[in-house]
């Protein structure tokens, strides 16, 4: 698709995009200069016609992994009400030259939007970046039929899909080049981190201790295996999974427990795996079985198993934190077995133990 700058006519069926920026123009030639450094603010991310906080962290992130080391939230979102797309960028440049072009002259300041209803997935992702003097720099559109959108949020139809399918597209468009290992402790990794309960980098050096002592004594290994947190028609049949376990580990034993653990629903599915492994960390310390590992497996599928995710925790006998892993239809584990009942989706848990122990 276009830099709405180096457009050519626009196909009949796609609506003309805003005005051509000129790329021999002084604020597109700075932006390439100063690269991932740029300093750059982003506003909440209107997603099915709400401005989100949340999502514009979500492309935080995605930004900082690509290297963008200079980034901050706006303090209030862009209040588009019924201004047209067409008329949308010259609107934004109006409110960053009122906000913030005194106070930071350098800072560029973007805004998108993810076009769509829950149902059907994200139908368009499009968004606007605009210097800190005021002025439209960069615009673009992307729809189902462009090979950026089928590479992100055709695959990934969730707001992580469309922050990456803009992230790709501004490094493109801008001409930089994604840093290797991005930012290692950026402003919103930690709050990534502090949302998610993802433990610190000491705990998770911890964690890989135990889950390379359980690697050692695998073979003698005793495992209690609590009930699938499921929400499907099928009946748990817990004894089912823990032979599963024998089978892919090749442990001394697992049997089924009977505590069925509850953990709340959220769309940040490393705040859900990381909210499973408290519950079960709290079970294990107040209501101890006697084994030298319990697991726990948290499971939801889309209808027709198009997407969903996968989830599992193991604990050690003090009800410390062994492994906590999580997949979903990004990842190759759950694309290879490509779920779409209970069986199958705990055998992707196996699989995974068996990657990560074996």
């Amino acid at each position: 698709m276009l830099l709405a700058a180096c457009a050519a006519a626009p196909p009949a069926d796609r609506p003309l995009l805003p005005a051509a920026a000129d790329p021999t123009r002084q604020p597109l030639e700075r932006l390439l200069q100063s690269g991932v450094a740029t300093p750059l603010t982003l506003f909440p991310v209107r997603v099915l016609g709400r401005a989100s906080t949340d999502v514009a962290e979500v492309l935080g992130l995605v930004l900082e992994r690509q290297g963008m080391s200079d980034l901050q939230l706006a303090p209030a979102a862009f209040e588009v009400g019924n201004t047209d797309w067409l008329a949308l960028p010259t609107q934004f440049a109006a409110q960053v030259r009122a906000t913030a072009a005194a106070a930071s002259p350098a800072r560029a300041s973007l805004y998108a939007e993810f076009l769509g209803d829950p149902t059907q997935g994200p139908t368009e992702v499009r968004f606007v970046l605009v210097d800190g003097a005021g002025e439209v720099v960069l615009v673009d559109r992307q729809l189902p039929a462009d090979a950026a959108f089928r590479r992100t949020a055709g695959r990934d139809p969730d707001p992580l899909g469309c922050a990456r399918l803009v992230a790709e597209r501004l490094f493109e468009l801008a001409g930089w080049r994604v840093v290797p290992g991005g930012v290692a402790d950026g402003v919103f990794a930690r709050r990534w981190q502090q949302k998610s309960g993802l433990p610190d980098r000491a705990e998770r050096a911890a964690i890989e201790r135990r889950a390379s002592a359980l690697r050692e004594q695998l073979a003698t290994a005793r495992f209690v295996v609590l009930p699938t947190l499921w929400s499907g028609a099928e009946v748990v049949d817990t004894d089912r999974l823990a032979a599963q376990v024998v089978a892919a580990l090749g442990c001394k034993s697992a049997v089924a427990g009977t505590h069925r653990l509850a953990t709340a629903a959220t769309a940040n599915q490393q705040q859900r795996l990381w909210s499973l492994a408290k519950e079960l960390q709290q079970f294990q310390q107040q209501q101890p079985v006697d084994a030298d590992y319990v697991l726990a497996v948290d499971i939801g599928l889309a209808p027709g198993g198009k997407a969903g995710f996968v989830d599992l925790v193991v604990v050690d006998r003090a009800g410390a934190v062994v492994l906590a892993d999580f997949q979903n239809d990004q990842h190759a584990a759950f694309r290879r077995r490509a779920p779409t009942d209970l069986a199958t989706a705990e055998a992707v848990a196996t699989d995974r133990l068996r990657e990560l122990l074996r």
